[in-house]
């Protein structure tokens, strides 16, 4: 008989196209065959009840538990439900309202508040869940599951409900005190109410991690920084995030010939919001005034009244929105990665290098992976340096193509999707003290 892992998760794995639910997609795909899956999830928009419907579709032996909230809130009854509905939809709208009312302009967009508001610092904290939510955790997690995983930042704190004899994971995508920490240094002026709630996120990212009975992390880097605050290494695994390769584009190299910048990253991942702002106010004007000519495309969602702001600071930008085939758009174009803030993998870096396009990052943006400078990619972390890394890219066809062919020989080498999902395999097969699958001699 199989064993059965139930994993928590605050959306769906889907569309297909996003770094991290494709992460979660193809390890959900190959875990099946292995392991009898259950998936809690939450969903909150129509679009999310519709991915779990294709969901479905595509894993019929896969078992989804939905949560929906019901018409009690925090033990009350509710008069009038959906007159009390209508009125929580309300709140909602005027709250983002008044959070369009904050937005900052131009080039003081990265300074004190608007960091602050955009940013993990200020919410890192216990967040209280709905009751209904966490009693519906605890129910299904005593189901019978062998393993129960939880995922992403704000799950963080169902440990305390699941039960004690199973075994509880817990994968970290981004440690969030480091990503805090980074936005720390973006402040113009450091306060005490800062320290403070850096302090205590701290402690309670710490003390949630110790009650897992296993934690995962997505790199070798986040994995000595975990073990550093956790005073341990062991019950801590690596396993990397597996994006597959498009079977859709031929494995050949395109010179970027046009000047074109590409940034794939939506607005509402503050660190992406960062990069951009960080480009715009501080790499284009460089880039001006050595008489280099670009567009600079940006891939996701965005806010027209930000992206119309950021247009006035950069004219050159152009906002693409979703494309319906990424490894395509990305075809003769250079890849950028400005990310000066959080942990993890950047899906965007193995974009670029599946798309066999060049890219210039920093050495944020390529922690993690083992790429240098000069070899897979050009590493930049000044706004001067990086600005003559996309000039020096752009004229040189030659680099483009070593850079981008060295890149996927690295990432073929050290980076085999199938060897990535195995490896997650072996770490439930520790976790169990079983053997799963067979693995050739």
């Amino acid at each position: 008989m199989m064993k059965k892992i139930l994993i928590i998760n605050p959306w769906p794995p889907y569309p297909l196209n996003s770094g991290g639910n494709q992460a979660f997609f193809n390890m959900v795909d190959y875990m099946r065959r292995y392991l009898s899956v259950s998936i809690l999830l939450n969903p909150h928009t129509s679009g999310e009840r519709q991915a779990v419907k294709e969901l479905k579709k595509i894993w019929p032996d896969v078992e989804f538990f939905l949560f929906e909230a019901g018409d009690e809130e925090k033990g009350y009854s509710i008069k009038h439900p959906l007159y009390y509905k209508w009125l929580k939809k309300i709140q909602a709208s005027v709250a983002r309202k008044m959070r369009r009312q904050l937005v900052a302009h131009g080039t003081q967009a990265v300074e004190g508040n608007e960091v602050r508001r955009r940013g993990t610092i200020m919410n890192s904290t216990f967040r209280n869940f709905d009751s209904q939510y966490v009693d519906y955790v605890a129910k299904v997690s005593r189901m019978g599951f062998d393993i129960v995983e939880a995922q992403f930042y704000d799950l963080l704190p169902l440990v305390y409900v699941l039960p004690d004899d199973v075994q509880t994971v817990f994968v970290h995508h981004e440690l969030r005190y480091i990503r805090n920490q980074n936005e720390m240094k973006l402040l113009k002026q450091m306060t005490n109410e800062d320290r403070m709630l850096y302090g205590v996120a701290r402690d309670f990212e710490k003390g949630a991690l110790d009650s897992y009975k296993h934690l995962i992390v997505l790199t070798e880097t986040d994995r000595a920084l975990l073990a550093e605050l956790l005073g341990r290494t062991e019950r801590i695994y690596t396993s990397p995030a597996v994006i597959r390769k498009s079977g859709n584009v031929a494995d050949t190299f395109v010179p970027a010939q046009t000047n074109r910048l590409v940034f794939v990253g939506g607005e509402d991942h503050m660190p992406n919001w960062d990069a951009v702002i960080w480009f715009c106010t501080g790499i284009a004007p460089l880039l001006r005034q050595r008489g280099f000519k670009f567009t600079f495309q940006l891939v996701g969602k965005w806010n027209s009244g930000d992206a119309k702001r950021l247009c006035e600071v950069c004219p050159e930008m152009e906002f693409m929105g979703f494309v319906d085939e990424l490894t395509t758009f990305l075809k003769g174009a250079i890849s950028i990665v400005p990310i000066r803030v959080g942990s993890g993998m950047r899906m965007k870096i193995l974009d670029a290098v599946f798309a066999r396009v060049p890219f210039v990052t920093t050495s944020k943006g390529v922690e993690g992976l083992d790429f240098r400078s000069g070899e897979e990619c050009l590493i930049a972390d000044e706004a001067s340096a990086f600005a003559d890394a996309v000039v020096r890219l752009a004229e040189d066809e030659k680099l483009q193509e070593k850079l981008v062919q060295q890149a996927a020989d690295k990432l073929s080498a050290l980076y085999n999707p199938q060897e990535m999902l195995e490896r997650r395999m072996a770490i439930y097969e520790q976790i169990l003290g079983e053997k799963l699958l067979e693995r050739k001699a």
